[in-house]
């Protein structure tokens, strides 16, 4: 993909894009979804669209990797308002994220920003993420699809060789993995409470963890659990680039 591609990419998803991502991940549904009661070791490199997206999505497999050991780093893109990074820098001290990063693009504007998939890239030369978590391919907001577009654009450049676990957020997604969080779910919680600016709007702390709690009950994995994508970086994009890039 050349550098100008990304901004060709539709920023919404429709539903023939839906339709061919299940045509291409129709071998992965006759498989249940491995349980893990611990996330994969390995230094985490978190791409959240928005401050609260991380934790909404993957807070208490964070927390786990935190408790093992691993480092982790998030990168925050859109929207990084001084009370916003206040609450991402609290909600992290409980998390164990040790490293954040924030960008200061305008929701909704990231695939206008040519130089992105190059700050991103640099970042992750730096870092040397073994695990990368992102929102996932079916997520319906448009900042959390371009995130997939622009970390695409990066890797067609770099070629990168870590791992993928997509997040869901504003949508359910087809798992492969779900991760038993049920010992760190009141950190979860006590860190979503954090984001008060948001909270103002809509109960992203409830709906978190009623998430968490039906994943826990459909997989088996536990009593709250995360579920996810994960695949290598060459899958997960071979997957993208038949919905998106056609």
């Amino acid at each position: 993909m050349h550098r100008d591609e990304s901004m060709r990419l539709p920023s919404r998803i429709r539903w023939m894009h839906v339709r061919r991502l299940y045509e291409t991940m129709e071998p992965y549904l006759k498989a249940s979804p491995m349980k893990l009661y611990r996330p994969d070791k390995g230094r985490v490199l978190v791409l959240s669209p928005h401050i609260d997206d991380d934790v909404i999505g993957a807070g208490g497999t964070l927390k786990k990797h935190s408790q093992n050991g691993d480092e982790v780093m998030a990168v925050y893109f859109a929207d990084c308002t001084e009370e916003r990074i206040k609450e991402a820098e609290e909600a992290a001290s409980i998390i164990g994220i040790n490293r954040l990063e924030f960008l200061e693009y305008k929701s909704k504007t990231l695939l206008s920003r040519q130089e992105i998939p190059d700050r991103l890239s640099g970042i992750i030369f730096d870092y040397r993420p073994e695990i990368v978590y992102l929102p996932s391919l079916f997520d319906r907001h448009n900042d959390h699809l371009a995130v997939n577009h622009l970390l695409a654009a990066s890797h067609g450049k770099n070629r990168y060789d870590f791992t993928v676990c997509a997040y869901e957020v504003w949508s359910t997604l087809i798992p492969n993995i779900v991760v038993d969080i049920s010992s760190s779910i009141d950190e979860k919680k006590e860190a979503l409470s954090r984001y008060k600016s948001q909270l103002s709007a809509q109960n992203w702390r409830d709906a978190a963890v009623s998430l968490n709690r039906y994943r826990g009950i459909t997989s088996g994995a536990g009593e709250y659990a995360e579920a996810f994508m994960r695949y290598s970086v060459r899958e997960y994009f071979r997957i993208w680039k038949s919905a998106y890039d056609r």
